[in-house]
């Protein structure tokens, strides 16, 4: 009887290393899961990093548009998108295809600005005038002129011919038979 009973005490004592283990391994689980959810790191530095980037979208935008953009973390920990007219907020999914734009550009600036990541001298813009109305191609040509002053250049991808005036080269691709041909012309 004492064998079994020391025994099963050596059973016990292996469920209770094990059940230790686990709880290790689970509490490490439950970290990781902080350390990356929305309470994690990257919301932490990017709330750390939100006046800065404020700052800098704003700053773009002045004396471009009528209005400015601001970034935040609401209380989900969710980050929120607003556009600021006047005094009132509004979200930025709900703006016009000229403001959406600017903003998204404008953003796409500040956060390569921003980041550690080498940083080439141009800026690529593929297709972003869909939802910008022809009236607006000036407004969006001062936007263009400010971001130059952080790039060397912009190649912008565009069919739209009004753009043409807005450029001081332009290089024309066309495909015939299948194969490419390219060729520049400087305005």
């Amino acid at each position: 009887l004492i064998e079994r009973n020391n025994s099963l005490i050596g059973e016990k004592r292996g469920f209770i290393v094990k059940i230790e283990e686990e709880i290790k391994i689970e509490k490490d689980w439950k970290l990781y899961l902080k350390m990356i959810g929305k309470d994690g790191i990257s919301k932490m530095v990017l709330r750390s990093a939100l006046p800065i980037i404020n700052n800098e979208l704003n700053r773009l935008l002045y004396d471009v548009t009528d209005f400015e953009v601001e970034v935040e973390i609401n209380e989900k920990k969710d980050v929120d998108f607003w556009l600021i007219r006047d005094g009132v907020k509004s979200r930025l999914s709900a703006a016009s295809g000229l403001e959406r734009t600017q903003a998204a550009l404008a953003l796409r600036v500040v956060l390569g600005n921003m980041s550690r990541l080498s940083k080439p001298p141009f800026i690529l813009l593929d297709e972003i005038l869909g939802t910008v109305d022809k009236e607006f191609y000036d407004d969006m040509k001062k936007l263009y002129d400010k971001i130059l002053q952080n790039f060397d250049f912009i190649i912008h991808i565009c069919h739209l011919q009004d753009w043409i005036e807005y450029h001081n080269q332009i290089i024309t691709v066309k495909k015939e038979d299948n194969i490419s041909s390219i060729s520049s012309t400087t305005i």
